[in-house]
């Protein structure tokens, strides 16, 4: 199996669709169900955010009696929430159907960087599995050339770059080597996630945050939105190119 030289690593909600609130209450009930608490009114920031460290914010937006015996349960509530995130999708993935839709140009730039050589595309994603599969196949992308297998979500503890680093350890033990990673999302989070596991990050203004927001977080690349699929398309060029640059250069 030829190892690819580029690996392009999809953020799902506010980078490929839009699901509506749907997410927002599959957590908010999963919370629910885990803990006997109703969700605290108070809104808990999201985007950018894995479902592990989410179920932890909404734990930490309770009465302190409350939270503090949570706390108690150290990782075992972030695995019941996991699961319980993932036994609700099971639930609630027909409700997608009515609202969730790709963003500008998404179809078309998966459908051009599949065509691109030495170049395969997967998840780095906060979503369970169950809630990026639910989303993507309600959009019809589920089936198409984003590799789920090779993913990275968001079901364990930690700080979101490990849902890239998880990809890229996928990667590695599938081909043997791990080609360059070009990380697309719509947060400063997910910038600084794809810088801390060693790629390179494309900042898209489509969801969490303003091109100014996203500029300043570092991110190599900015575009308005990926209407364009050439867009991505010249950064990966110029990622396998530069990679071939330095492998003869090591020669």
């Amino acid at each position: 199996m030829t190892p690819p030289d580029v690996a392009v690593c999809w953020d799902v909600d506010g980078t490929l669709l839009r699901g509506g609130v749907v997410g927002r209450e599959v957590l908010e009930q999963a919370f629910t169900t885990v803990t006997g608490h109703p969700a605290p009114e108070e809104q808990v920031l999201m985007p950018g955010r894995t479902d592990w460290l989410i179920g932890e914010a909404l734990r930490d937006a309770l009465p302190d009696e409350h939270a503090t015996h949570l706390r108690g349960r150290g990782h075992d509530f972030g695995h019941a929430m996991i699961a319980e995130v993932g036994a609700e999708w099971g639930r609630r993935e027909p409700d997608l159907a009515d609202v969730a839709h790709t963003l500008p140009g998404i179809p078309e730039t998966i459908a051009a960087l599949a065509a691109e050589p030495g170049v395969v595309q997967t998840l780095t994603t906060g979503n369970v599995r169950a809630g990026a599969r639910a989303k993507l196949a309600a959009v019809g992308l589920a089936d198409g050339p984003i590799d789920l297998a090779l993913g990275g979500y968001g079901e364990g503890p930690g700080e979101r770059v490990r849902v890239v680093t998880a990809a890229r350890d996928a990667l590695a033990a599938r081909y043997g080597s791990s080609p360059t990673l070009v990380v697309v999302g719509d947060t400063p989070l997910d910038v600084e996630a794809a810088h801390r596991a060693g790629g390179i990050a494309v900042g898209v203004a489509t969801g969490g945050a303003t091109l100014a927001e996203l500029h300043a977080s570092g991110a190599e690349y900015v575009f308005t939105d990926l209407a364009d699929p050439d867009r991505l398309v010249a950064v990966v060029r110029s990622a396998r190119e530069d990679r071939h640059a330095a492998s003869r250069g090591g020669g």
